[in-house]
């Protein structure tokens, strides 16, 4: 469904759609989120450029997701966030660039900490060095114990 540049300041419900699979809401002017009435099965969301505060509570039962955009909106609390999207397991692509969480220190290195299926992360290619650092900063215990197993030394 393409849903763009309709001045839209909410979500309509979509429920009835049951084969949705792609929701283009861009370029509207949506500040709360609320997709409850959204299809399970979406594969693929486009809401950048709208002016959403949070996704919190929102978009967490959209578990297929395989491509988000969220970029260019007004998203603060990275924590929440990334609690928000933790099930989307198939999230290969990705992009919250121009938003308040994109400024956090680490940022980058967060969202491929707590979305690891992600391969485009705001434009750019998740590189395995990112992955490395990623699992180093945010799983320091295991990184320890891997590192001592492979020099066969005993984690102390």
């Amino acid at each position: 469904a393409i849903l763009l540049n309709r001045k839209l300041t909410s979500v309509p419900d979509l429920s009835r759609f049951h084969f949705l699979r792609e929701l283009w809401l861009n370029n509207n002017k949506i500040r709360e989120l609320s997709c409850r009435s959204l299809n399970c099965c979406l594969t693929e969301l486009y809401l950048h450029n709208n002016n959403i505060k949070s996704i919190s509570g929102a978009l967490n039962h959209l578990t297929c997701l395989r491509l988000l955009f969220l970029h260019n909106n007004q998203i603060r609390g990275l924590e929440d966030t990334m609690h928000e999207l933790r099930k989307m397991q198939q999230l290969q692509t990705a992009s919250f660039f121009l938003n308040p969480i994109s400024h956090q220190p680490e940022y980058r290195l967060h969202v491929i900490h707590c979305l690891p299926s992600v391969l485009v992360l705001d434009r750019k290619e998740v590189k395995s060095v990112e992955r490395e650092r990623s699992f180093q900063m945010y799983s320091q215990e295991r990184h320890r114990v891997l590192q001592s197993v492979a020099f066969c030394r005993r984690a102390t």
